[in-house]
């Protein structure tokens, strides 16, 4: 240990410790496609990371046709989710813990937590450091919740391709980047049932 005042000696290397980057993953249908594991992988070869699946809960109703298809499921005319205030409230309840369960929730809901699992498995059998979450529906707001509690340094966004995707229609990619000031890399495949 160096006195108070003393500098290091020439030639002393300070131990280098690599940055940790944190990316936020925003998926939902396309959730465990190729496309957007690539998008990981690459980042992954970059050098240390770690990322944190966030999986809107997209109302049933306004789930792909093909992809509930997929899945066995016919998506109920009128299913609206939960409101926003028990969406949220859950949301607390469910980070890391995909397997909960509420009665009577959307399939929508339900489908983006099974979904979720899933992912977060594989992701780990590539070795990823990979956390996640289901959020409210609404991409941007669901966005806007994770990014109150944690800091990243960018966000990968997976969607359906552009005539099938709700968030394309909507300029999901411009709305993230103009409103929380955070590069985006934007992943177009097509959904992927749950396994």
């Amino acid at each position: 240990m160096l006195p108070v005042g003393a500098s290091k000696p020439m030639g002393a290397r300070v131990s280098e410790v690599e940055p940790v980057l944190r990316y936020l993953v925003v998926a939902n249908q396309t959730l465990g496609g190729d496309e957007l594991q690539t998008a990981i992988r690459d980042h992954m070869a970059t050098g240390p990371c770690h990322f944190h699946v966030l999986v809107p809960a997209t109302a049933a109703g306004d789930l792909d046709a093909s992809y509930l298809a997929g899945v066995g499921q016919t998506a109920t005319p009128g299913a609206e989710g939960l409101d926003r205030k028990q969406a949220r409230q859950l949301l607390e309840d469910e980070l890391e813990e995909a397997s909960h369960a509420e009665s009577g929730e959307d399939l929508g809901r339900k489908l983006a937590r099974e979904r979720l699992r899933s992912a977060l498995a594989h992701l780990r059998e590539l070795g990823a450091d990979v956390s996640g979450e289901v959020g409210v529906s609404d991409p941007v707001e669901a966005i806007g919740v994770v990014l109150h509690r944690w800091e990243f340094d960018a966000i990968i966004l997976s969607t359906l391709p552009d005539r099938r995707s709700r968030w394309l229609a909507m300029d999901l990619p411009t709305r993230i980047r103009r409103g929380f000031k955070l590069p985006v890399t934007l992943v177009t495949g097509p959904g992927t049932p749950t396994t």
